[in-house]
């Protein structure tokens, strides 16, 4: 469906305009975990996650008749910031949707962008849909979170960087929310068969994880999550679900005391913000051993993080996340 040359064919058309994020080495996360981990820093990527690059493969991907119409997406906070810096980059028309409850920390973010910011629905998959009807009432075009073959492209080339980075890796880690990000990293190393595959999930929002394990999609969890950026569900048919079925080695899962946890290991170790779905990863080697001696590359997705969230969780653990 998706190869290694469609992620590096789409790299080469918009390299110049993203960061090449660094990939640090992580020693304490190393001791812990017995493995050699290393964090791919994509919460430093322009607009402040790995979004940008599905965002960029999508909208520079238009065929000619979809050139100047009105460009319509759905998100709860990095695809939207991510939409937002292209579009208003590009000065295309866009509309966006957001579910009622998004994080405030994400909508601050999009305040430097002109854009149409509309509200619908609890849960992200009502406003997905709602943004796909919409979009279809105006005749205009959809530039989907997840579900989009141009997206995953996109999100794929980070394997690009950290195999540059790391020669020798083994293990690529990475939350999953609807499953584009992962799916991407998954098609980027499926011929590789030196590298395995990770995704990380929490435990309240496991719907790739559960769809995997009963062989179709799982509906949305009705369970919370600190983990917003990874909430919300699969969307029927989605082409993700193939994707992570076929080439994924695995999902770990992690408990909320264990997302909060990573956020404040990484605060403390590596002086650095990150948001909760961009920890879950990182929780998986604070309680694991299961990949000791194995050369790792864990993505940092996003920074953008509630501050009363972030001063709660700092408050509560400090130093003292084992």
């Amino acid at each position: 469906m998706i190869n290694k040359q469609d992620i590096l064919e789409a790299y080469e058309r918009f390299s110049d305009r993203v960061i090449k994020t660094p990939l640090v080495h992580s020693p304490e996360l190393s001791k812990m975990s017995g493995a050699n981990v290393y964090l791919k820093m994509e919460q430093l990527q322009n607009s402040g996650s790995f979004k940008l690059r599905g965002a960029l493969t999508k909208i520079e991907s238009l065929a000619s008749s979809e050139v100047g119409k009105t460009l319509v997406a759905a998100s709860t906070g990095n695809h939207a910031a991510a939409f937002a810096h292209v579009t208003h980059m590009k000065g295309m028309k866009s509309i966006l949707f957001l579910p009622e409850k998004a994080s405030p920390a994400k909508v601050k973010a999009l305040e430097p962008y002109n854009i149409d910011i509309r509200y619908f629905g609890k849960k992200s998959m009502e406003t997905e849909q709602k943004a796909a009807e919409y979009a279809k009432e105006i005749d205009g075009v959809l530039v989907h979170p997840y579900n989009d073959i141009e997206i995953i492209k996109g999100q794929g080339t980070i394997g690009i960087e950290i195999e540059e980075q790391l020669p020798g890796v083994e293990i690529v880690m990475a939350p999953i929310g609807g499953g584009g990000l992962i799916s991407g990293l998954a098609s980027y190393f499926s011929q590789d068969p030196n590298v395995a595959v990770i995704g990380s999930q929490p435990e309240n929002a496991a719907e790739m994880f559960h769809s995997i394990e009963k062989g179709r999609i799982a509906p949305p969890s009705d369970h919370d999550t600190i983990s917003d950026a990874t909430a919300g569900g699969i969307e029927d048919g989605s082409i993700t679900y193939d994707i992570c079925k076929n080439h994924l080695a695995g999902i770990d899962l992690c408990s909320e005391d264990q997302i909060e946890k990573a956020i404040a290991f990484i605060v403390s170790n590596h002086q650095t913000l990150i948001e909760p779905g961009a920890s879950l990863s990182v929780a998986t080697l604070m309680n694991t051993d299961k990949y000791r001696g194995k050369n790792v590359a864990v993505v940092l997705t996003g920074k953008k993080i509630n501050i009363e969230l972030l001063t709660k969780i700092l408050s509560k653990y400090g130093n003292n996340y084992s």
